[in-house]
């Protein structure tokens, strides 16, 4: 009986079928019929990791048109379905007894069934492996869908009880070769029936009897043939073939119908998958920029599509034929085509933003696809030279382990112990991995923000009035640019830098320098001195006066000796200098600069340090408006290619090779000569890897499976 009904819904199509099939009279069309029916088969086909909800919701999605109110019709047939107290339990795995019930889970299968809303309902066997109770639940549900939806529901069923039989119309009782022992209605209290195989066996049933039971033993008792002559000859048969006749006539005289079958759009089918996989995976690298962080980000989206996306295949070969079977499942139904299952692979290519071009393209794909045959042919591998499906997994979870780990990502192949590097050379997905991030990073450049990587500094006035670094621009584009940091900001403390930059500020205070161009020399003399004995951190300008032309104490200034070399190139030095200190001359007895120790400053403001120190820097300073500054800039000549090489990376950044990238995981290599990074091994070493690994699984399968063959003989 399941196998006619089989070929009567359309899913056996092998072998020698006679007869017809008609729709109102007129000859079936498949794709008619198929958008009319809707087939529960006898095996619960499910996604175990899908909650009741969603697997109603995602054949709603699949096979439903965009117009009618999914929703409402979702929980219509949850509530017929009595699938309420379900919805959100996950199917789980029936096999190791988690998840759904196994009366729900039938109710599920024909619910999936159900919301596509079909005319006529097939059911193989829905109390198969169900008790009375449960099979009673199943077919409550199965009655009261099929009155509400108005529904012609088919069911093949063995041994229903007497309350269960009772509940269906009619009955179609077939003898050994599919001949038709009995076709009609069962009757009020199943008596049409009852009578009609009375008269065949001339007994009767009692009142308690179930008629099933009761038609059984006719047809064990008697002969099937004589069974099969009796309703043909019956009146019940003649009232059938009557009534095909009238409407076959019937439909000679109207329109014929037509049922359009809902054809799901391939965005539609990329939407469907984006919600499960591909759409998460694709925004968390959503646009990776070509900036360092970019090319860690490039690196783990590919070590996620080699992984997370191929590597379930290897590790569960069980459940991948669960859902390659709820795949068929749907394929028969036409709800969808394979197609956009491994078109998700493209949709993340280009969600993430890898490279674009016919060569970078086609070697990711190509790749891949050697990827996904190999993982496959592990997990066969695994299968067949296992003794069992739990040693299977567990094999191929450790390999998964180790694959992951001694692949040169998560530790790089310098830094692993030499004891195991031969695990990291024998790996097949280091191969696939260094071939796919090479095929992305290689030939490109990736820039390191250094500006964004440094932290504010408070109190510290920009021209927008926040803090933070200050850039000032002293020189027009044709004399160069200088940084200056202002109080607060890095560098800071007393080493060079700071330093420098407190001379700077006090030129800048200073104004336009008097001495001449042949000081230069002696002026760097002094820098020297004054940065070594730390004569330039705060107070500024008091330390430079002790340092160079004056202390409290008896002692000669520690630079005033290079001091005097810088002033000497003066017209007059003593004068000028002298002019210095008017204030200070006044006061005291005249000195002059043979004779700094006689100069007192303690009991003179900070302020008028300042002005002193400033008139000295203007006597240091070669003239012109700018040189004077660059000879301080001479003189500090290694700080002022340091800090043109800093504020260029600050400002634009650093570009990193993403060769040079490679290199620090071993995938690329350094020329001493040409100073250049390069990985030459994209093609002749990953790809021929990946081949070899993929060609010795399927020889040792093989020979496994020959050898298996020959054990068995």
């Amino acid at each position: 009986m399941a196998k006619s009904q089989d070929v009567i819904a359309g899913y056996k199509t092998g072998g020698v079928i006679t007869g017809d099939i008609m729709i109102d009279g007129y000859p079936k069309e498949d794709d008619m019929w198929k958008a009319m029916n809707g087939y529960a088969e006898q095996q619960d086909i499910l996604n175990p990791y899908m909650s009741v909800l969603e697997t109603i919701t995602f054949t709603a999605d699949c096979r439903l048109p965009s117009h009618v109110d999914k929703k409402a019709i979702i929980n219509s047939v949850i509530e017929l379905m009595d699938l309420s107290a379900y919805v959100d339990m996950i199917v789980g795995h029936e096999k190791e007894g988690e998840g759904l019930p196994k009366h729900a889970r039938k109710r599920l299968t024909i619910a999936n069934q159900l919301v596509v809303q079909p005319k006529v309902l097939f059911l193989d066997e829905p109390t198969s492996s169900l008790g009375v109770n449960d099979a009673a639940v199943v077919m409550r549900a199965v009655r009261r869908s099929t009155d509400a939806m108005k529904l012609i529901t088919l069911v093949t069923i063995h041994q229903p009880s007497k309350k269960m039989f009772e509940s269906f119309d009619d009955l179609l009782l077939l003898a050994k070769g599919g001949r038709v022992a009995y076709c009609g209605e069962l009757g009020p209290s199943s008596q049409t029936l009852i009578s009609h195989f009375t008269s065949l066996s001339g007994t009767s049933p009692s009142a308690s009897a179930n008629p099933a039971d009761f038609v059984l033993s006719v047809l064990d008792g008697g002969s099937p043939d004589e069974a099969v002559v009796k309703f043909k000859e019956s009146e019940l048969c003649k009232e059938l073939l009557s009534a095909i006749d009238a409407d076959v006539k019937e439909a000679e005289t109207q329109p014929r119908s037509s049922v359009t079958k809902h054809s799901l759009h391939s965005f539609t089918e990329f939407g469907l998958l984006f919600r499960r996989a591909t759409f998460v995976l694709g925004l968390l690298f959503f646009d990776i920029k070509h900036d360092v962080q970019g090319a860690v980000f490039a690196i783990a989206a590919i070590f996620f599509m080699t992984f997370v996306l191929v590597i379930p295949m290897q590790s569960a070969v069980i459940p991948l034929i669960q859902d390659r079977a709820v795949l068929y499942r749907e394929a028969v139904s036409a709800d969808r085509s394979v197609n956009p299952f491994p078109s998700q692979y493209a949709i993340i290519y280009y969600l993430v933003g890898f490279r674009s071009g016919a060569e970078f393209v086609g070697y990711f794909i190509f790749m891949l696809f050697l990827a996904n045959w190999s993982v496959t042919s592990m997990g066969q591998l695994y299968a067949l030279v296992t003794p069992n499906e739990e040693t299977a997994n567990g094999l191929a979870g450790l390999s998964v382990i180790l694959s992951v780990c001694l692949m040169g990502f998560l530790i790089t192949s310098s830094a692993m112990p030499q004891g195991w590097l031969w695990a990291n050379t024998a790996n097949m997905f280091r191969y696939i991995l260094q071939g796919l991030v090479t095929n992305e990073l290689s030939g490109q450049n990736y820039k390191i923000d250094i500006g964004a990587l440094i932290p504010p500094v408070e109190n510290t006035p920009k021209a927008d009035g926040g803090s933070g670094r200050f850039l000032a621009h002293l020189f027009d584009d044709s004399d160069g640019k200088v940084i200056t940091f202002m109080p607060g900001t890095v560098p800071e403390g007393d080493n060079a830098a700071a330093q420098g930059a407190a001379l700077l500020g006090l030129a800048l205070h200073a104004g336009e320098g008097e001495n001449s161009a042949e000081s230069e020399d002696d002026f760097r003399n002094l820098l020297e001195c004054m940065v070594l004995n730390k004569c330039l951190v705060e107070p500024v300008p008091t330390n430079f006066l002790e340092c160079n032309v004056s202390n409290d104490s008896q002692v000669a200034p520690v630079c005033f000796e290079q001091f005097k070399a810088v002033i000497a190139n003066l017209e007059d030095s003593e004068r000028q200098v002298g002019e210095c200190f008017i204030d200070i001359i006044e006061r005291n007895e005249p000195s002059s600069i043979g004779a700094p120790s006689s100069l007192k400053l303690g009991a003179y403001t900070e302020e008028k340090h300042r002005e002193i120190a400033s008139c000295l820097t203007r006597k240091l300073l070669i003239k012109g408006p700018a040189i004077g500054l660059k000879s301080i800039l001479n003189g500090f000549s290694e700080l002022w290619d340091i800090v043109m090489f800093i504020q260029d990376i600050i400002e634009n950044g650093l570009d990193i090779p993403g060769d040079a990238i490679l290199y620090y995981f071993g995938w690329s290599q350094f020329d001493a000569e040409t100073f250049e990074f390069s990985a030459p091994w994209k093609w002749n070493y990953c790809v021929i890897a990946v081949v070899v690994f993929l060609l010795a699984m399927e020889i040792i399968k093989l020979c496994a499976v020959n050898f298996i063959v020959w054990t068995k003989r």
